[in-house]
């Protein structure tokens, strides 16, 4: 197995025949010699007319000059398009802020609407107490609520123990 392995290779595996490297000149300079001409458009296949390299130039120049002028055509610039579109924008914003007879306020919004904007701008308790003023707060909006055993009992009922255990 190891001496089929590439590295233990000697020979190239390409053979030539005895004597060929010293006999080879005189056969190359015999056949130089020899009375055959090898003509070679006999073996190539293509042919080129006759007097077609004296022509050639004069052909191409003469193409080069009938070729007629089309003519140009400007289109018109994107800059006009972006001005005028800027200009019917500015328009509908115009009319929809002078029309526009929808008075929109805090007391208009649903609760949802607000909870669910709150939630996910993800504000702390620091950032609520900020919004309100001390003015606006009293005591007696938090101590004088009254919850009757029914909403109480109701309340209990729905919540599980797992959830009213303290850290």
């Amino acid at each position: 197995m190891k001496k089929n392995n590439l590295h233990n290779v000697k020979s190239s595996g390409f053979k030539t025949p005895d004597n060929y490297f010293e006999s080879f000149d005189a056969d190359f300079f015999e056949r130089l010699n020899e009375k055959e001409v090898i003509k070679a458009s006999e073996f190539s296949g293509f042919t080129v007319p006759e007097n077609y390299f004296d022509a050639v130039e004069h052909t191409i120049l003469e193409k080069l000059q009938n070729k007629p002028e089309k003519p140009v055509i400007n289109l018109k610039p994107k800059s006009t398009f972006y001005y005028f579109s800027g200009i019917a924008a500015s328009i509908v914003l115009l009319f929809s802020l002078v029309f526009n007879n929808d008075n929109i306020s805090i007391d208009n919004l649903e609760t949802e609407i607000l909870e669910s904007y709150l939630y996910q701008e993800e504000y702390s308790n620091e950032d609520f107490a900020s919004m309100f003023k001390t003015s606006e707060i009293s005591e007696t909006d938090f101590i004088d609520i009254h919850i009757s055993d029914e909403t109480l009992n109701q309340y209990l009922e729905n919540i599980e123990p797992e959830d009213l255990i303290f850290e």
